[in-house]
C-alpha cells in the first residue's frame, strides 16, 4: 500500500466523537477506542511488511542495474546511447546507484514516518481510553 493511502485511513481513523454523557454512551466509545486502536496496530504490522517488500524490491533493482552494466551487457544495455557519450559502464552504473538509494531512502523514509504517526496516535488512543474508564467510574460513583 502507499505511503498516501496510509495516511487517508489514519484521517479517517481519528475522525470521531467521543461521547461520555452516561454508562453506555461510554461503553460504546470504549469499544470504538479499541477497534480504532487495533486496527492502528495492524496498519503498523502492514507498514513493516511494506518495508520488508520495498527493500527486496530495490535490492532485485540494484541486481538488475549491475547486471546491465556488467562488459558482457553493455552492448544490449537500454542505456548504450549514453554509454556511447564517452561515459564509462562504471560510471553510469554508480549514477543509476545512486539514484535508486535515494529512491529508497525516500520511499522508506514516509513509511517511517507514517509508523510514527500512527505510534502518536495510538498513545493518543490509550489516554483517551484512561480518561473514558475515569468518566465510568465517576458516573458510578467510584472514584477510587
Amino acid at each position: 500500500m502507499d505511503a498516501d493511502e496510509y495516511q487517508k485511513i489514519i484521517s479517517n481513523l481519528i475522525d470521531f466523537e467521543i461521547e461520555m454523557s452516561s454508562i453506555a454512551k461510554s461503553r460504546q466509545t470504549l469499544l470504538l477506542l479499541h477497534e480504532k486502536r487495533e486496527i492502528m496496530l495492524k496498519m503498523k504490522e502492514q507498514i513493516n511488511k511494506d518495508i520488508r517488500s520495498t527493500e527486496v524490491h530495490y535490492l532485485s533493482m540494484r541486481t538488475g542495474i549491475r547486471e546491465e552494466f556488467c562488459r558482457d551487457n553493455v552492448n544490449k544495455s537500454k542505456r548504450k546511447k549514453l554509454l556511447n557519450k564517452n561515459k564509462s559502464p562504471s560510471m553510469m552504473r554508480a549514477k543509476a546507484m545512486k539514484k535508486l538509494e535515494s529512491d529508497r531512502k525516500g520511499k522508506i523514509e514516509n513509511y517511517k514516518d507514517i509508523k510514527t504517526n500512527i505510534d502518536d496516535v495510538i498513545v493518543q488512543i490509550e489516554d483517551v481510553m484512561v480518561e473514558v474508564y475515569g468518566s465510568m467510574k465517576s458516573l458510578l460513583g467510584n472514584n477510587e
